[in-house]
């Protein structure tokens, strides 16, 4: 019950937040749309739709037998691939460089990466099980290699960085905990790295991201791709200790981009300050915490594989999205779990907590 408590705390600091530093965005769409009253609260109320949506969802999933997952995990997968190409159909939506949205009569946008990620670690699951015995060895290691990178490759296409930011690492932590030599894993975590570096060069608007995390001198004046970062990290040295007060963040009215979404850490952090910065990276520690207390008593190897994928999934989003937030890491535009907006996010992040809570109380 732990686990299903701090998720719901975690829902409740992305509401607050989301109530409060959406008003600027959501005025600024909706003033624009002809449709729309202009609204401070369109991504607010957005998102109590997405998280009722998501509770509905987490039910349907709560009910659905683990053994199921594990039984039909390559069709579960295969759905989540194909539904993911289908970025290069007439329906994929691009921004800001990247082909990772659909738009879908009836539902609007949504972001089949965020469904991909879990499919993958369910999927990934099951092959780590049945080859346990070779991932220790060198064919092994070839086979995980090769397993990974050609689903790499979907993403390279798009491109999505951010996403292979986080499946990249998670994959590594699956395959280390299901067998694999830690050699190996430091070993690929290093090339990964630098191919990583040399095929974002190849594209415009990643290129520009790495050369100002490099070299902010590119836009000394912090006028282009260095104006997010920059106005972050005022934000968030603006917070102080206890933070401005809920609702007086200044940085939230234009001077922040997508302070909803990629930068929601730092908007809410100039009224929280390091105050509740501290609650927030509590609960995501207490999640995971709580969760790996009670994974040596899950019997079924193939549980305790998925769970240290889902866990390793929230736990590294969330620190990419603090990480470029508070400029240690490149911009990736990925989200923070449970706090920013975004219907797919949202409901993936209900599934997971589920999906850990069942794995730790099935025992199975």
């Amino acid at each position: 019950m732990q686990i299903i408590v701090v998720g719901i705390l975690l829902t409740i600091f992305g509401v607050l937040a989301m109530y409060s530093v959406s008003i600027y965005e959501s005025f600024r769409l909706t003033v624009g749309l002809e449709n729309l009253e202009p609204s401070n609260y369109f991504y607010f109320l957005r998102q109590m739709q997405s998280l009722i949506i998501g509770l509905i969802v987490a039910i349907i999933a709560y009910k659905i037998p683990l053994r199921f997952i594990q039984e039909y995990r390559n069709i579960i997968f295969i759905f989540v691939v194909l539904f993911q190409l289908l970025v290069f159909t007439p329906i994929g939506i691009e921004l800001q460089g990247s082909k990772g949205w659909l738009y879908i009569q009836g539902l609007g946008t949504v972001q089949p990466a965020e469904l991909f990620k879990l499919g993958f670690v369910i999927f990934l699951s099951g092959w780590f099980v049945r080859k346990k015995k070779e991932l220790s060895s060198i064919p092994g290691f070839i086979a995980f290699l090769i397993v990974a990178g050609v689903f790499s490759v979907i993403f390279l296409a798009i491109p999505d960085l951010g996403t292979l930011m986080v499946i990249g690492p998670v994959a590594l932590i699956m395959y280390w905990y299901a067998g694999g030599k830690i050699k190996y894993v430091l070993g690929l975590l290093f090339v990964g790295l630098f191919l990583g570096y040399t095929i974002g060069m190849q594209f415009d608007y990643i290129r520009v991201r790495f050369e100002y995390f490099f070299d902010p001198s590119v836009d000394e004046d912090a006028r282009g791709i260095g104006w997010q970062t920059q106005q972050a990290l005022t934000a968030i040295g603006g917070g102080g200790f206890l933070g401005a007060g809920y609702g007086k963040g200044l940085q939230k009215f234009g001077y922040i981009p997508e302070a909803q979404s990629d930068f929601v850490f730092a908007a809410f952090s100039e009224e929280v300050g390091f105050l509740g910065n501290s609650i927030l990276l509590t609960l995501y520690f207490l999640l995971s915490y709580f969760f790996l207390k009670n994974l040596r008593y899950v019997k079924n190897e193939y549980f305790r594989v998925l769970g240290v994928g889902i866990i390793s999934l929230i736990m590294i989003q969330a620190f990419v999205n603090i990480g470029v937030n508070v400029n240690i890491l490149p911009l990736t535009g990925i989200t923070l779990p449970f706090v920013s907006y975004g219907g797919t996010a949202l409901m993936i992040n209900f599934v997971q907590i589920v999906l850990l809570y069942k794995i730790i109380t099935e025992k199975t």
